[in-house]
């Protein structure tokens, strides 16, 4: 028996407005893959490629379009997933014949999509769901030819108003990694991942409660009620359970190690996580998508703000050890759409929402209003202020130290952090406050 799609009803008026507007689309999937089901919350079109600099032409037809370009949009786009939602496949609009000599370049777009999107944050966990929907959206019959490489059964219900919400907050305070001498020749980014790789592993394998209480991986997060007896049944506000995270960390009295490292790396601060996930799901379900949100939005901020930061070094300060202290951006939240369910996106200090909403506009095709999102307290200015002090303090390099800010902006970054890079080590500071 072939699986079950179930596509939130709003995406059907998304997709009937597509119909004598474009002769063809292509674009992304957004949505929830689990056992027994797969559920479609959001389509959003892959933004128009423009000629290149060489003259060449609009793509005229699907085949056409580049493959990188779709893929950087997932890429982007998985940025601004909170947990629970991913980037689950692609959808062609078009005609029939176009679809038909489409279909190899559509499986190979999910296939890359999973490969360079997906990989890092999936590593960290086990027993993932790695199928994939190819959604065809036939311009003349209004059929769906194929909506994925098996066989499946494809329903419309409205399903994201009943979804249950998950939040927790990750602490450090002064917690010190060093980066392994084998790194040495690495980049920043690369040096700042294999620094906190044992810390997400201790993420994505931590000891859970929900509100309060141990439960069994395989019992429903929501125990079954007869109609009209829960407490939430008559309101419209959004279900949402307390997660704490308890990760396991070395105890007793230890024989001192010696490691080679060539930098080190102080975090401290907090982060807000959130994730969303079906009704009938288990605890180990949603749990586990509350930890790939941690993990996954941990590894995007790292890698934007070590892009960043590369970027605005000066060619003459490669691979020379500098000083200094980064403001990250920091985390928001918006509404997918009309629903409960949200997304995120990452603001810089001298940012404005404005430019969020763009940005959502762009990469989600959404219409999101600036009174719409939500945004956590801002990095208290004392705690800034201690972490340059204490890079000043730990200063070990006869170069002067060069003072960096956050430069041109980078769609995708993570939750908000302030970075002080220490002489030939490195110091991270978590600045989002959780509300």
């Amino acid at each position: 028996m072939g699986r079950t799609i179930i596509i939130e009803e709003s995406v059907s008026d998304y997709i009937s407005s597509l119909y004598g507007t474009h002769k063809w689309q292509i674009g992304l999937i957004i949505g929830q893959l689990s056992a027994q089901r797969d559920y479609i919350l959001h389509i959003s079109r892959t933004p128009e490629q423009s000629g290149n600099s060489d003259g060449e032409s609009k793509p005229a037809t699907i085949d056409e379009i580049e493959n990188s370009w779709i893929i950087e949009h997932a890429h982007q786009v998985s940025r601004m997933l909170t947990g629970g939602l991913d980037v689950i496949g692609v959808f062609a609009f078009g005609p029939s014949d176009m679809l038909t000599k489409s279909q190899g370049k559509l499986r190979q777009l999910v296939f890359s999509i999973q490969k360079t999107v997906h990989h890092k944050p999936a590593s960290y966990f086990d027993d993932l769901i790695h199928s994939r929907i190819i959604l065809q959206i036939c311009s003349a019959t209004k059929k769906y030819p194929d909506a994925t490489p098996n066989p499946a059964e494809v329903k419309y219900q409205s399903f994201a108003s009943k979804w249950l919400k998950l939040e927790t907050s990750l602490s450090l305070s002064n917690r010190q990694f060093t980066v392994p001498k084998k790194l040495e020749r690495s980049g920043l980014q690369n040096q700042i991942m294999g620094s906190i790789h044992s810390m997400l592993q201790s993420i994505s394998s931590a000891l859970c409660t929900v509100n309060g209480e141990l439960c069994t991986d395989d019992q429903p997060l929501v125990s079954g009620e007869k109609p009209g007896k829960s407490s939430h049944s008559n309101t419209k506000s959004t279900q949402t359970f307390k997660i704490d995270l308890f990760t396991e960390e070395p105890c007793g009295a230890s024989e001192p190690v010696e490691t080679r490292t060539v930098a080190s790396l102080v975090m401290s601060g907090s982060m807000s996580c959130r994730a969303y996930i079906h009704q009938k799901a288990t605890v180990r379900e949603a749990i586990q998508a509350l930890k790939y949100d941690a993990v996954r939005s941990f590894l995007s901020r790292c890698e934007v703000l070590c892009e960043d930061v590369m970027d605005s070094q000066e060619e003459k300060t490669k691979n020379v050890p500098f000083s200094s202290t980064w403001t990250s951006p920091q985390r928001v939240f918006a509404p997918l759409g009309t629903g409960p369910v949200t997304v995120c996106d990452y603001v810089f200090k001298d940012e404005t929402l404005k430019e969020s909403r763009d940005r959502m506009s762009e990469l989600l095709d959404v219409d999101t209003k600036e009174e719409d999102f939500e945004m956590q307290r801002g990095i208290p200015r004392s705690l800034v202020e201690e972490m340059e002090t204490d890079s000043g303090d730990e200063k070990k390099t006869d170069s002067d130290p060069i003072q960096q800010g956050i430069g041109n902006r980078v769609i995708g970054a993570v939750v908000g952090i302030v970075i002080a890079v220490v002489a030939a080590g490195v110091t991270l500071l978590w600045g989002e406050q959780a509300g």
